[in-house]
């Protein structure tokens, strides 16, 4: 604590072997993960007790979240296809296509298409990473920041619930079109490339039940972009960042075929009303009117 730049140093440097090993051997980065690992850094810094009480909640209602946004694709919904409003929107296009015929080779791996990998398996650790900063500076901050992230994924969900829509890559799958309108999933294709059948998802994953008609709005957009408006007032560099971030993030998902431009820009909406929501709370029950007090 005497030398919290060195510490910060070793912790990034410590982050940055376990995650780049998980990449390496095909292993799923999953929340559990990230938590464990920021665990060891906060025990290191004599404050693992503060950190399972303030963390222990958001793992618990961040599963249970998981767990019932698989069970929203059971509903009997049929998905919306959003395809003729990403072209109206995109002057008859649909940007997921250009990107791929442009981009993607089938027969390899391509730089691109590991980079949009990564981008894309960030989307846990990302948002997680910036609220462990938050709250070594600020456990109000943190509370304010995580209310915001819940929230918006439960809105997400009954969103999902209710109103499913297909991903470019399920519209546009092999069988259903032919040529140039095929999507590809680059994402599970470039899996099967890199690791095939020994990429490892965790037991507490692999019995979750996935939502493949969970696209609108999409989180790995909005997680992001709601991590940058709580950087901004704070810590502007940091936040600044995170727009690129959040920019690489949503030309990423298009590229993969996981998302429509529209699905993102929706993400960005729900970023906006679960920061309204809950900054709005904050200020009625005048939480936080005193200067917050760092949790060091």
């Amino acid at each position: 604590m005497r030398r919290p730049g060195a510490l910060l140093v070793g912790s990034l440097i410590y982050l940055s072997v376990v995650f780049g090993v998980m990449l390496w051997r095909g292993i799923s980065i999953e929340p559990e993960w990230v938590v464990l690992a920021l665990l060891v850094i906060a025990i290191a810094m004599g404050r693992g007790l503060t950190f399972i009480a303030d963390w222990g909640p958001f793992i618990l209602l961040f599963f249970a979240y998981e767990a019932m946004r698989g069970f929203a694709s059971k509903t009997g919904f049929a998905p919306h296809d959003l395809s003729g409003l990403e072209q109206t929107v995109f002057a008859g296009t649909i940007p997921t296509l250009t990107l791929q015929h442009a981009f993607y080779h089938v027969e390899a791996v391509s730089p691109q298409d590991v980079i949009a990998m990564f981008f894309y398996f960030m989307h846990f650790p990302l948002p997680i990473l910036v609220g462990f900063l938050f709250w070594l500076r600020s456990r109000e901050h943190y509370h304010r920041f995580i209310a915001a992230l819940l929230l918006m994924a439960f809105l997400a969900f009954v969103t999902y619930l209710f109103w499913p829509s297909a991903p470019p890559w399920y519209q546009f799958q092999e069988g259903q079109v032919q040529g140039p309108l095929v999507v590809h999933k680059i994402l599970n294709e470039t899996v099967d490339k890199f690791w095939g059948p020994n990429y490892f998802v965790s037991p507490l994953y692999s019995h979750l039940n996935p939502n493949q008609f969970a696209a609108f709005p999409s989180l790995h957009a909005a997680f992001p972009a709601l991590a940058a408006v709580y950087a901004w007032n704070r810590y502007r560099l940091l936040a600044v960042g995170l727009i690129f971030w959040t920019a690489a993030v949503l030309l990423s998902i298009v590229y993969l075929g996981e998302h429509y431009v529209v699905d993102a820009l929706d993400g960005f909406l729900y970023v906006a009303v679960a920061t309204v929501l809950v900054e709005g709370f904050v200020r009625w029950r005048g939480i936080g009117a005193t200067p917050a007090t760092p949790s060091a």
